[in-house]
């Protein structure tokens, strides 16, 4: 362990709408009020912590939400659905291939009418979820590098516009938790602000996503001993690419997006944090 960053921990700041999910959802809940839409309604498998921070969310909003499940209703429910049920959120299954279609326009519109709802993507993605995430460039910019977890890419595609509106020279880290054949890195070298200095890392090499190889979860619970509880599919992907590829004698911060109830998936203890401060600085 020859590198050390700060971790920025968002997982703190609340334990039910987890880590970037306050941030991406900020923007989304603005447009629904400007709506006139009765519900909101979004996309997500059975561990999804999107569902189950928008269902939170809503809960305390007291907005209706409706959750389009990848599943089977008739298989047992996991922790997160159970959470979401109890959350007050309506579920609605479907098989793989009618899943398929959540990126497709035409079948948003139409759930959009059926139901008289907003529709957000899987993840909170698009633009309504980039805002919040801009803010994050308040503390990124004063390192060399800002590093953190990549699904949907919003996160860090927020942050890297809220690096360029303030001519930051940080260089943004992304690491892929997606299997996505070069998707994501296409999309960058296209949707980068001009002049970012950016670097997207592959962890294909620990399987693919939401696999949880004995690397993982023996750094996990490696972590934990430290009071810094990963999870196996984005931030311990983080926390073992940052050991890895960073670059000594650099000031740098890794941004933990919490998503920490997903542990439960795996076996593992989910650690509901008290709010305190976001910035802890930590040996990594």
């Amino acid at each position: 362990m020859s590198s050390k960053a700060d971790i920025l921990r968002l997982d703190l700041a609340d334990p039910w709408v987890s880590g970037n999910k306050p941030l991406k959802l900020a923007g989304w809940l603005a447009a629904f009020r400007r709506s006139g839409r009765s519900c909101l309604l979004s996309f997500g498998g059975a561990h999804s912590n999107h569902l189950h921070a928008l269902s939170a969310l809503a809960a305390r909003e007291k907005i209706p939400v409706i959750l389009v499940v990848r599943g089977y209703e008739k298989a047992p429910l996991t922790p997160t659905l159970q959470d979401c049920l109890a959350l007050g959120a309506s579920l609605q299954f479907v098989d793989r291939v009618t899943y398929a279609k959540r990126y497709d326009s035409v079948w948003q519109q139409d759930l959009a009418v059926a139901f008289n709802a907003l529709v957000i993507p899987e993840g909170g993605d698009g633009q309504p979820g980039l805002v919040g995430c801009r803010s994050l460039a308040d503390i990124a910019s004063g390192y060399d590098d800002v590093w953190l977890a990549v699904g949907s890419g919003t996160t860090a595609m927020g942050l890297a516009q809220g690096l360029a509106a303030r001519h930051s020279r940080t260089r943004l880290v992304g690491v892929n938790a997606v299997a996505d054949q070069g998707e994501r890195q296409r999309d960058w070298q296209h949707g980068m602000p001009e002049g970012m200095e950016w670097l997207l890392i592959d962890t294909s090499v620990l399987g693919g996503f939401a696999k949880a190889p004995a690397t993982l979860l023996e750094l996990i619970h490696a972590y934990d001993q430290h009071n810094v509880p990963l999870d196996p599919v984005y931030t311990a992907r983080l926390v073992w690419a940052f050991e890895h590829f960073a670059i000594p004698n650099r000031r740098s911060l890794l941004i933990h997006t919490g998503g920490l109830q997903g542990r439960r998936g795996y076996g593992l203890t989910w650690p509901v944090g008290s709010c305190t401060s976001l910035l802890t600085a930590s040996v990594v």
